[in-house]
């Protein structure tokens, strides 16, 4: 979602960056800064996810103007970073993207609430669940935590992402349904194997970057 200045006017993007600051306040207070600070380890692997995010949002394909069809890879980086961190760093890439392709600032506020927070939301929640009531199994982790979560999270996005559009105006539903949302089924699985591979690799080779994975607890099981 990447709407150039013209198409949206001055009271929703205000409305969009007002919203998006109560938020980023919040995500502010709740960041873990302390064992951040602390470890450079989670430095390293805030801005590799930043710049891990901005990379893959700038392959994509226009299916509509504002409207693109790409990766988004939020279900990996909540699962590295959390959610507070994914939610501040996916935004510095919402914004950096924004500029690159010369769209805008005005909107920037509305993209983070439909591309980003949906993907971020439903991966938190759907590793708490799957923590709380399934078994700490390795493949369970991958398949529901990981797999699972980003279908749902990609959906989630790209419904939010065509509401958006709607609600602020610049795209009748019929036009999103046929031009935006019908292509989703062919993005849905490559988006889950992208997630899973990711994660494959670094729960293998490096269990101690992922802050939502405990090698002991899953690999002994």
């Amino acid at each position: 979602m990447n709407v150039s200045d013209g198409l949206i006017s001055f009271e929703a993007a205000l409305l969009g960056w007002i919203s998006l600051g109560v938020l980023l306040g919040f995500c502010t207070v709740k960041a873990p800064w302390r064992a951040l600070w602390q470890s450079s380890v989670r430095q390293n692997l805030s801005v590799g996810s930043g710049v891990f995010l901005l990379l893959l949002w700038l392959f994509h394909a226009d299916a509509l103007p504002g409207l693109s069809l790409h990766f988004f890879g939020l279900t990996a980086v909540t699962l590295v970073i959390g959610w507070q961190l994914a939610l501040l760093v996916s935004t510095l890439a919402v914004l950096m993207l924004a500029g690159i392709n010369h769209a805008g600032f005005a909107a920037v506020g509305w993209a983070v609430w439909g591309m980003v927070v949906p993907p971020i939301v439903i991966t938190t929640w759907v590793n708490r669940c799957a923590q709380r009531c399934l078994p700490p199994n390795f493949f369970i982790y991958l398949f529901v935590n990981v797999f699972f979560a980003a279908i749902l999270g990609f959906i989630a996005a790209a419904l939010a992402s065509a509401g958006l559009m709607s609600a602020l105006g610049i795209y009748p539903w019929p036009v999103l349904v046929d031009s935006y949302l019908a292509l989703l089924p062919i993005q849905v699985i490559p988006e889950a194997m992208m997630n899973g591979m990711v994660m494959l690799g670094l729960t293998l080779l490096r269990p101690d970057w992922v802050i939502s994975f405990d090698g002991h607890r899953y690999f002994k099981n």
